[in-house]
This record gives structure tokens, sequence and C-alpha cells, in this order.
């Protein structure tokens, strides 16, 4: 309060000695001020508006967006954020429409009814039969599946199951029923997933890389694998 009472106190006497009268406006304060070839000048200065440093707003560098045919690179994949999900507020219901999808998409790729009526049984590891739904499996898309964890190189990885939301070269990103999203490493790493009543184990290894590569491309390694 004393601070404010100091600022609006008035001026003291000597401040207006030489002029004639006290003047009651700042406008007739610099008419006695100033050079007579300034004072026209006066009422134009007092139509500006004299904006504070902190006042003016900063402008924001806006990039212009990217336009090309070309492919994303690698960086603007990052920037983007596409290779991560977030690590908060996901919730585990959110994706069991998700997994309902996906095994409907896995029963048309694996043909599971005539699996079934043919009474087939995985007992020949050479058999045609195998080596086929393994290829299927390798090239088929996890996104969706529900995923355990059988072998690992880390024992603590050991039981761990959940949704796959994502997968890339390297680890399998699962979302289990705590909410809690994990990444799992594929090399070392033995998976494994039912569809209806056949559950499959595949090694993480035979799946490093990418998701887009994988179902175009033959498998590296040699069927039969460690299914």
């Amino acid at each position: 309060m004393n601070v404010k009472k100091e600022l609006y106190s008035p001026l003291p006497d000597t401040f207006y000695s030489g002029f004639k009268e006290k003047p009651v406006t700042a406008t007739k304060f610099l008419e006695e001020r100033v050079c007579e070839s300034d004072r026209n000048e006066i009422n134009d200065e007092f139509k500006k508006t004299l904006v504070l440093e902190k006042q003016k707003s900063r402008l924001k560098k806006v990039k212009n967006p990217r336009i090309s045919k070309k492919r994303l690179t690698a960086r603007e994949k990052r920037d983007l954020g596409l290779n991560r999900l977030p690590k908060v507020g996901l919730k585990y219901e959110q994706f069991k429409e998700l997994h309902e999808l996906w095994i409907g998409y896995m029963r048309d790729l694996l043909d599971v009814k005539e699996l079934s009526s043919s009474g087939w049984k995985p007992d020949n590891l050479e058999d045609t039969k195998m080596k086929q739904l393994q290829i299927k499996i390798c090239r088929s898309d996890f996104h969706g599946a529900k995923l355990k964890v059988e072998k690992a190189d880390c024992p603590t990885q050991v039981g761990r199951q959940g949704i796959c939301l994502m997968e890339t070269r390297h680890t399998m990103q699962i979302i289990s029923t705590d909410n809690k999203l994990r990444m799992i490493p594929k090399r070392g790493t033995t998976f494994s997933l039912e569809v209806d009543d056949y559950r499959f184990s595949f090694p993480g290894s035979a799946m490093l890389t990418k998701p887009a590569d994988r179902a175009t491309k033959k498998p590296k390694n040699k069927m039969p694998l460690d299914f």
C-alpha cells in the first residue's frame, strides 16, 4: 500500500518551476516543455499504443508440412512419435476388441475349421502341414495377439503375458491386465499364442525383422523352427 501511495502522490512544487501555472494534463505539460516545432506531434504520440516487451506475443516458427511421395525417414518417425506408445493412460480393457479381431484374422489365416475337421495334430515336425503353419505364423500380424513369454534369457520375463500393441524389429510391446506397458525383446525369448483350441509356441529370434517385411519375405531361418 505504501508503494502505491508513493506512485500516485503529487509531484513537489519545485518540479513546476518555470510554469505559468500547474498543468492539469500531460498534453499541457508537454506543450510547456517541448519545442514549438515538435508540438504538432504531441497528439499523434498519445494515439500510439505502446506494448511492453513481456506482452508481445512470441511468434512460433511453424514448420511447413512435408510434401513428398517418399517414405518418412527414421528421424521423422521419431519426431512424430510413431515408434513409441504412451506409458500412461492405456487400459487393458480398451484392447479386448482388438484381440477379438485378431482371433478372427488368425482363424481365417490358419484355416482352423479345416484343422479341426481333419483331426490334425502336431505330432510330426516334418509334416508338410506343420511347415505351412509355421510359415503362416512367421508372416502373420501380431498386433492384437495375446502373447505369453514361455522362455527368456531374463528370468523375470518368464510368465509375462498381455495383448501386443506394437511390434518393432527387436521388441514386442504388450499391455498386461495390470494396465502396464512392457517391452519384451525378441532375441532370447520364446512366445506362445492361442487360437481356439490350438496353442503355438515360436522363437522370437525367428521374427527379427520389421513386421511389414516379415509379411512378404521368407523367414531367414530354415524350417522347421523351434515350434
